[in-house]
């Protein structure tokens, strides 16, 4: 036995590390010393963590799974559950926060400068985080700090269910969330006050963060983008499919369009910047800025235009834009209407 390994396995039998009682785990669990892991295993019962105090330092969560038709063990944090030095959530797990008002928010005890790790490597599963209740998971009052999430779902909704910031943060704090790996992350992540702020540190080129944040912006507070990663483009049509003879539809950027510009020619359309592209299989909205969309025309012809959605702007203007035979336009978004031309080829 593994003795600095805690399963927690409802409505089944206790023995050896294996608990179904979730003070007695957090008891036991106590005696050990250096760094310990809670398995949760929902396959008998829901995993719920009552109202109380409970201790985490050097303490790291995961899921057992994953189970056919279930991908991840669902954790319940109900009201009045809190976490002391709660600061590493690993992979195979949803956890959704349910607190409501007026319970304060299970992990309220982030110090200036502190750490948080969610989520691991490509090979442990990924990570969910979904704020249920009308209490944010994670408050970090007027406190700095810096979140390392890796092939995590942070913030993203879970089905039709309502969701709220899953992070608070009031004046003087200045939030870093580094994002690694396969992330998505969802809308209003963060519930700011004026004077606070949140930089989006998309270090990985597979990072996607939902455009909608006024979560952040309605009472004041300020966020930006770090690095956004540039990924292989799609390809539309993709070979041996023809070229397209009529204006294609896509919601994701960093898109190649092959164009037949044969006469009597068409003209492609760009999405909304602000509302046409989504995150995954998502409804969520994604945040374009700097990321490309590249319209070729690769038949010979030169009967092909590129124009932009309804109230956004080519350049600053609304009009349609030419395409030269076997020439194409690199078009780059600025995260709101304007779609930049930073690059142009022409036939001689």
């Amino acid at each position: 036995m593994n003795g600095n390994l805690f399963v927690f396995r409802p409505g089944g039998p206790s023995f050896w590390n294996v608990f179904n009682d979730w003070p007695l785990l957090i008891s036991t669990m106590s005696c050990v010393e250096g760094r310990k892991m809670i398995e949760f295993d929902d396959s008998l019962a829901p995993c719920e963590i009552p109202a109380g105090q409970w201790p985490m330092k050097d303490v790291m969560w995961g899921g057992f799974g994953p189970r056919p038709g279930v991908p991840r063990t669902v954790v319940h944090i109900l009201s009045g559950a809190e976490f002391t030095n709660f600061r590493m959530i690993g992979g195979q797990i949803t956890i959704l926060n349910e607190v409501i008002e007026p319970f304060p928010s299970p992990v309220s005890d982030i110090a200036n400068g502190d750490h948080v790790q969610i989520g691991l490597r490509d090979d442990c599963g990924n990570t969910q985080i979904v704020n249920q209740g009308g209490v944010p998971m994670f408050d970090l009052r007027s406190n700095s700090a810096l979140f390392f999430v890796q092939n995590c779902l942070l913030g993203m909704p879970l089905g039709t269910l309502p969701t709220h910031p899953l992070i608070r943060q009031r004046a003087g704090s200045h939030l870093t969330i580094n994002l690694l790996g396969q992330n998505q992350t969802g809308p209003n992540l963060v519930s700011s006050e004026t004077g606070a702020s949140v930089l989006f540190g998309a270090l990985s080129s597979a990072a996607q963060v939902a455009i909608d944040q006024t979560s952040i912006t309605n009472s004041g507070g300020t966020y930006d983008f770090g690095p956004q990663g540039r990924i292989q483009r799609q390809v539309v049509p993709r070979p041996p499919t023809p070229p397209a003879t009529s204006s294609q539809i896509f919601n994701k950027p960093n898109v190649l369009i092959r164009c037949d510009g044969t006469s009597p020619g068409f003209t492609q359309g760009l999405p909304w910047i602000a509302h046409g592209f989504t995150i995954g299989n998502s409804t969520v909205e994604l945040y374009s800025g700097g990321q490309e969309v590249v319209v070729a025309e690769v038949v010979g012809e030169a009967h092909l235009a590129v124009r932009p959605h309804p109230g956004d702007t080519i350049d600053g203007a609304s009009g349609p834009v030419h395409i030269s035979k076997h020439g194409s336009r690199t078009f780059v978004s600025d995260g709101v209407s304007n779609w930049i031309t930073i690059s142009e080829v022409r036939q001689p």
